[in-house]
């Protein structure tokens, strides 16, 4: 065993027979250390009220960055319906690359892009519209698709990679004969590091 020091601090480093160094490190995965860095983000639609049971797009982001942003998750969250039968399901879609459609070119912006570093002043490069009853998407590839039960929340664990000028959007069917229903859609995501 040998032991290596740097001379400008005195910090020593053990070199193993097989010639390795022994080391007492931290991991943090790259999410947390894009938090750390103000490069990581939170994207809410904010609440929308569905008022048929028609397809309609509820978001739609598009990444500006000139890097990656990476998808981390995208939650669903669903009210109770009013008038929908409650044996039926409210239908999922997520879409990758959508370039038209009403959400898009009806150009709401949606309520929260936050930055999760509460003390980082940096704002994420995207176009992040909030849709309504209604609103289409389209031209995307149906990426996607799920069935969730009104009054539930759930979060897709994608591992998405969004480069420049790429989107993605996603819609909701409510239950069949639905009159009312409240919905949210987030995306947590973070710039991806250049390596």
């Amino acid at each position: 065993m040998a032991i290596i020091q740097d001379a400008a601090t005195g910090k020593t480093a053990r070199v193993n027979l097989d010639n390795t160094l022994s080391v007492h490190s931290i991991a943090i995965s790259e999410a947390n250390r894009a938090t750390d860095l103000g490069q990581s983000y939170n994207i809410n639609s904010g609440l929308i009220t569905l008022t048929n049971a028609a397809e309609s797009g509820v978001i739609y982001f598009k990444s500006n960055e000139n890097v990656n942003i990476h998808i981390d998750s995208i939650i669903v969250i669903l009210g109770n319906t009013t008038g929908g039968v409650t044996t039926d399901s409210t239908r999922v879609r997520i879409y990758a690359n959508p370039t038209t459609g009403t959400l898009i070119s009806g150009a709401v912006a949606a309520d929260i892009i936050q930055n999760r570093n509460l003390g980082a002043t940096s704002a994420l490069a995207a176009d992040v519209y909030k849709g309504a009853t209604g609103n289409t998407i389209t031209n995307g590839d149906n990426l996607l698709e799920s069935l969730l039960s009104p009054g539930n929340r759930v979060a897709f664990g994608l591992d998405l990679t969004l480069p420049k000028g790429k989107s993605i959007g996603v819609s909701l069917e409510p239950n069949d004969s639905n009159t009312s229903m409240k919905c949210m859609v987030a995306f947590n995501c973070h710039i991806e590091p250049i390596l």
